[in-house]
């Protein structure tokens, strides 16, 4: 199966997406734009932020928000809910990666990285929780990471943030399952992004990492959100804390 086949069919496998109100952080990004897409084609109602407005002119609300911030994140999504009536699903896919030699790491670049991961979901979800009990019905999809159950070198900061992603969202998961609200944490392997493609054409520890992929490839941005529209869909009615992994085989290489 070619990228360019993944990146250019529309799959509509899943049940119960059509109309769905979908808030995505990081929504300009890689993952975050397959996201959108994905979403979009399967007829949910999307909204998106990221540090700088999304120009993605299907958005149904499209806006600047730090998700390290509470008062820009209210002010974000309280834009979107006076647009869109509400959020019936988040996606914090907002993240960075810094990679390093840990001893070279200052303590400003550990604490952006776990601030936008790890502080950015707390956040987000703070805010959708509240509504969402209220309807008895909610859907969350965290970023977690293989990086989040295994071990990479020069990637201390980003391992910690998502570490703490994927134990945040399993503890949110039991605390809130029984009041509608459904729960689970993505954790992809290696992604061809725009930040993989430049990391590759700088060809630092690409070729390693790569082989550490059974499979023998990255993953397609589109594989990731086919994954998200899944767990975020009635088809995954039954999946709660679940710490799902698309990886290749990485995880398990």
């Amino acid at each position: 199966m070619t990228s360019r086949r993944i990146e250019s069919e529309v799959w509509r496998v899943v049940r119960g997406l059509s109309g769905l109100r979908v808030m995505i952080t990081g929504a300009a990004g890689g993952i975050g734009s397959a996201i959108v897409d994905r979403l979009h084609d399967e007829g949910a109602v999307v909204m998106g932020v990221d540090v700088v407005s999304p120009a993605d002119t299907r958005l149904a609300y499209a806006g600047a928000c730090d998700v390290t911030d509470e008062a820009s994140v209210t002010a974000a999504f309280d834009a979107a809910v006076a647009r869109t009536g509400g959020i019936d699903a988040l996606v914090p896919a907002a993240g960075i990666q810094i990679s390093k030699d840990t001893h070279d790491l200052t303590a400003d670049e550990f604490r952006t990285v776990i601030e936008v991961s790890a502080l950015g979901t707390f956040l987000t979800t703070k805010y959708v929780i509240p509504a969402m009990l209220a309807a008895r019905t909610g859907r969350i999809v965290t970023f977690g990471s293989t990086a989040a159950v295994g071990s990479a070198p020069r990637l201390a900061a980003y391992a910690a943030a998502k570490g703490a992603v994927l134990q945040y969202s399993r503890s949110i998961a039991v605390e809130y399952a029984a009041r509608g609200i459904r729960v689970n944490c993505i954790c992809p392997g290696g992604t061809m992004t725009p930040m993989m493609k430049q990391i590759e054409a700088q060809r630092v520890g690409v070729d390693h990492f790569k082989e550490r992929h059974p499979i023998g490839r990255y993953a397609e941005p589109a594989e990731i959100a086919g994954t998200v529209a899944f767990l975020l869909s009635d088809d995954a009615s039954f999946m709660v804390g679940a710490a799902v992994m698309v990886d290749g085989g990485y995880s398990i290489g």
